[in-house]
């Protein structure tokens, strides 16, 4: 009898460890597919990011494009303003630099952009061309290094100089609004 029972003890503890086993192996195996479902998530949305940075880049390399084609149809540069379209554009640039992953290259488009907004009161540096073309060239020079995966092009004098002129002119726009 002794042996029966022990039998029986034996059986059912091995039904216990089985029982206790698969349940941890099933925990195991949800944690895995857990874990690679995350990974999946992570994946598309690095994938849609990517996508997003590609198309943005796309949408600045057109509008600096459409800059390019605009030479000779933009007013004097000591017009009071520009076409609606170099705005438009100008705009498109400043709205796509957002998403692009490179912080250095933000930097390089949002000082491009800031010369574009105001090339109409800037001066003319010495031996720079229009502020418009030199800010638009600059730019474009900067997007193909970062799309070829090269280090950006080292900011050009004019750019350095006229965007001393624009940061002078936020300053003086700041002490007048501070005035009032």
């Amino acid at each position: 009898m002794s042996d029966g029972l022990f039998g029986l003890i034996g059986v059912l503890l091995g039904f216990a460890f089985s029982g206790v086993t698969t349940a941890w192996n099933r925990r195991d195996t949800r944690e895995a597919e857990e874990r690679g479902r995350l990974a999946a998530l992570e994946d598309q949305e690095k994938g849609r990011l990517a996508a997003r940075e590609d198309e943005a880049a796309r949408e600045v390399r057109q509008a600096l494009t459409s800059v390019h084609h605009l030479k000779g149809g933009v007013a004097d540069r000591h017009a009071t303003g520009g076409p609606d379209e170099l705005y438009a554009l100008i705009h498109t640039i400043d709205s796509a630099t957002l998403l692009l992953a490179s912080e250095e290259l933000r930097n390089r488009l949002t000082e491009a952009t800031a010369i574009m907004w105001h090339w109409h009161v800037l001066r003319s540096t010495q031996g720079a061309g229009h502020p418009l073309w030199e800010a638009a060239d600059d730019a474009t020079k900067c997007l193909g290094a970062y799309l070829r995966g090269e280090s950006l092009p080292e900011r050009p004098t004019a750019i350095r100089n006229l965007t001393i002129e624009v940061e002078e002119l936020y300053a003086q726009l700041e002490e007048l609004d501070a005035e009032r």
